[in-house]
């Protein structure tokens, strides 16, 4: 099998979303591979003849398994994208995290909730007595993705159970593993500083297309961008659990290079199986923009630009209704 050649990826200013169960596909398809990428198997005639040792016989693999507790309580993800790529982090270790999508699966597995907070948004608690005060993008940079995490869950009024950060151009080379996308274009996209012309209607998105859709604003607004981010990432997910789809493994292996995540590598296979079983699930997607989200939105008189004040009683009304039992 030949190994497709890299391609070079443009320099991005805008974080595209990500992806919640990449790490655990990786987990359970490599797991299901008996011997390393890149390896051989003896052949028959390789083996020693003149030795009157037999033969060992070959132990299976042993393949893992789901976590059963995992499987039977309602899982919710901070799902975190950065504005970094290895160009960028060369020159400066700053980051914003400018996709933050809170993922939860029910119990039951028959609803898949997606979350959006915009990066612009002001004033969140930090879950400690703190508040922070400037952009919520910056809060993981400064403060670790930790403290983002807790600061996440008392945004949102419910307890976050692990964290998934990985950059931009890594979502690129996501998308291409899995030979694109295929997605419905809600409106005409027309960008041309970041190479974006879309029609609306079916289209099929090689790597730099979905990047350049999940990355698109300006001819939009932040608001619609985050909605296109959680159309790309069910549609990613869906089409890696498919069976049918042929993956490109040293893609997705290259796809985990900037990947930061709290879930421990024994509940991967797990997170993978939720993934699986929720494929066909009914979903539920917000983008919490104003007004109803907001208490104000514009230009701060106190010098932070273009702000959005956070609403957190609707916010977590909202989150508790969409996330209750």
């Amino acid at each position: 099998m030949s190994v497709p050649s890299r391609v070079r990826l443009p320099v991005v200013v805008i974080i595209p979303t990500l992806i919640l169960v990449i790490a655990g596909l990786i987990a359970a398809c490599v797991a299901n591979t008996p011997l390393p990428l890149g390896s051989t198997a003896p052949s028959p005639s390789s083996r020693s003849t003149n030795s009157p040792t037999p033969e060992a016989t070959a132990t299976p693999t042993p393949q893992p398994t789901p976590d059963p507790a995992l499987l039977r309580k309602r899982i919710t993800v901070l799902v975190l994208g950065t504005d970094s790529d290895p160009g960028r982090a060369a020159r400066s270790p700053f980051y914003r995290t400018d996709t933050i999508m809170l993922v939860s699966i029910d119990a039951a597995h028959k609803q898949l909730t997606m979350v959006s907070l915009p990066r612009d948004v002001v004033d969140v608690p930090l879950g400690n007595g703190g508040v922070w005060r400037q952009k919520v993008n910056g809060l993981a940079y400064a403060l670790g993705e930790k403290a983002m995490k807790r600061a996440m869950a008392a945004t949102f009024g419910v307890p976050i159970d692990y964290y998934v950060e990985i950059n931009m151009s890594d979502f690129a080379l996501l998308v291409r593993s899995i030979g694109g996308i295929d997605l419905v274009v809600p409106y005409r996209l027309y960008d041309p500083p970041i190479s974006l012309n879309l029609q609306p209607g079916e289209q099929h998105l090689n790597m730099n297309q979905a990047l350049s859709y999940v990355r698109s604003r300006h001819t939009t607004s932040d608001y619609a961008r985050d909605s296109r981010q959680q159309q790309v990432l069910i549609t990613i997910l869906r089409k890696i659990v498919d069976p049918g789809t042929q993956i490109n493994f040293l893609d997705l292996l290259a796809a985990m290079r900037s990947l930061k995540t709290d879930l421990p590598l024994s509940q991967f296979p797990a997170l993978f199986e939720l993934a699986r079983r929720t494929a066909h699930a009914k979903l539920v997607t917000r983008v919490l923009a104003p007004p109803t989200f907001a208490t104000f939105a514009g230009i701060d008189p106190g010098g932070r630009g273009w702000i959005q004040e956070p609403n957190l009683r609707a916010i977590r009304a909202y989150v508790a209704y969409v996330l209750r039992p």
